[in-house]
């Protein structure tokens, strides 16, 4: 079936789920990607401010050029919490693009990322925003709204967003979210809400660093389990915390990988106590996204 009829399947399932009747588990379209300019509304526009889930985000993209120097930059979720976030832009424009959520807010923040980690990324012909969620670092907002409740489901739009508007024109259908710990709910949250938002597309592919039942707080995997089967999602954790990663393997995803490392390492803890889990995670994001220096 063509993405776009899937998304109108998608959206009339949604309708039902508002009037009581079923849940929407539909594979999104392509169609509709967030190409905003800048200061105003993000994603598709023309939306109405109070209109929920598919009203723009405010955004801020950087006024330079598509270097490859990282930029510290701000933009506003449609909730109007102000969030921070490290820019490494590819150097070339049509890139592809990943979004790092880290660990448990305000405890963490985003720099939990190593930069080996990112250095990583950007060497494969990728941009990357690091962002810190609402309620950390130097981002507004209140901690527990990060992985509690739709919210956080909104900062990973308003970086969406910014990627979208941002002069390095990001290609908007190759956008990859990595979550840590918690960092998975925002990143869940985020999937199954775009499947019925036309402002937005959903990720190219998702990676799971230690998630657990937290991941699940808003959406189950295993409701969206038609939709996320199509999404490649790697699965990242250490034996002392398999149990739920595990479980995911009864969704018999064709798409899904799992990487088990000895040893107790939770979240982004895992780049530097197996340090090759670096490349290993880098090489799956840019096999994804099929960019042209994945090896």
């Amino acid at each position: 079936m063509a993405r776009h009829a899937r998304r109108w399947l998608c959206l009339l399932a949604a309708l039902a789920v508002a009037a009581g009747v079923g849940a929407c588990k539909t594979s999104k379209t392509g169609g509709g990607s967030a190409s905003g300019s800048g200061s105003g509304s993000g994603g598709g526009g023309g939306n109405d401010p109070g209109s929920g889930w598919g009203s723009g985000s405010v955004v801020t993209p950087s006024k330079g050029e598509c270097g490859r120097e990282k930029q510290v930059v701000t933009f506003k979720t449609e909730d109007g919490v102000k969030l921070e976030g490290d820019f490494y832009p590819a150097g070339e424009k049509k890139k592809a693009a990943v979004v790092l959520l880290h660990m448990i807010p305000p405890k963490y923040n985003r720099q939990s990322y190593p930069q080996k980690f990112i250095d990583a990324l950007t060497t494969r012909g990728m941009s990357v925003l690091n962002l810190d969620r609402r309620g950390a670092g130097k981002s507004g907002g209140d901690a527990k709204e990060a992985y509690r409740g739709k919210k956080g489901g909104l900062d990973a739009k308003a970086a969406f967003n910014f990627l979208a508007g941002h002069p390095c024109h990001i290609d908007t259908k190759r956008v990859v979210f990595v979550g840590a710990s918690n960092g998975t709910t925002t990143a869940l949250d985020f999937t199954v809400a775009a499947a019925t938002d036309p402002t937005v597309e959903w990720p190219k592919a998702l990676v799971f660093l230690t998630g657990g039942t937290y991941t699940e707080n808003q959406n189950q995997i295993s409701k969206h389990k038609e939709l996320l089967d199509s999404i490649p999602i790697l699965f990242v954790y250490s034996k002392a915390e398999r149990t739920w990663s595990v479980a995911q393997q009864d969704n018999k995803s064709t798409v899904w990988q799992f990487k088990e490392y000895e040893g107790g390492a939770h979240g982004t803890k895992m780049f530097g106590a197996k340090p090759e889990s670096i490349d290993e995670v880098a090489k799956f994001i840019a096999a994804a996204v099929k960019s042209e220096a994945y090896n």
